[in-house]
């Protein structure tokens, strides 16, 4: 990861960069090497890996030192990108991504029986089906689990949070972006 640290610090010191589309952990190795506020940073657009609430605080407090605007995202290519719902302190810092409807739905499903929607605030399966002119793919399960989160009002529409690696809780899972 050095090389990669390397070569966009060479790019922040030499270009006029705003925004970063990044990982968590490129996130953190690059502001132990740079201020990134004080390098022209104004937004983070940071996913591809699991934010749980106390690395999600981190990134926040610590390596963006609440100067910084903070996007997670939540995504891939059947869904594109789902919305993260504003962080608020009633949150602690756990991060509710709504999938980006009508294209795509989300659901946390019990992973032995997935035609059963689990309970708010309960872990399940992440079930995704996405429809568009061209595609149509129905209740795919996706590598991930995460807690189902109630609609809000900005997102009238259930979401998904804490979203991990599927199984995470029972075995070591090596994450990395693919």
């Amino acid at each position: 990861m050095h090389h990669v640290v390397d070569q966009a610090i060479l790019i922040l010191k030499n270009r006029k960069v705003s925004a970063l589309f990044t990982t968590p952990k490129l996130l953190e190795a690059l502001s132990e090497r740079i201020n990134l506020a004080n390098a022209g940073i104004k937004g983070v657009f940071c996913g591809g890996t699991t934010m749980d609430p106390q690395y999600t605080r981190f990134i926040v407090e610590e390596v963006l030192e609440n100067k910084i605007g903070f996007v997670p995202t939540y995504g891939n290519t059947l869904m594109g990108l789902a919305a993260h719902r504003p962080l608020t302190p009633e949150d602690n810092y756990s991060i509710t991504y709504h999938a980006p409807q009508p294209r795509a739905t989300l659901r946390v499903v019990n992973p032995d029986d997935p035609k059963k929607t689990v309970d708010y605030d309960t872990w399940g399966r992440v079930e995704l089906t996405t429809l568009t002119r061209e595609f149509f793919m129905p209740r795919f399960l996706e590598r991930d689990e995460a807690l189902r989160r109630k609609p809000c009002k900005q997102y009238p529409w259930d979401g998904v949070a804490q979203v991990r690696p599927f199984g995470a809780m029972t075995k070591k899972i090596v994450e990395g972006v693919y």
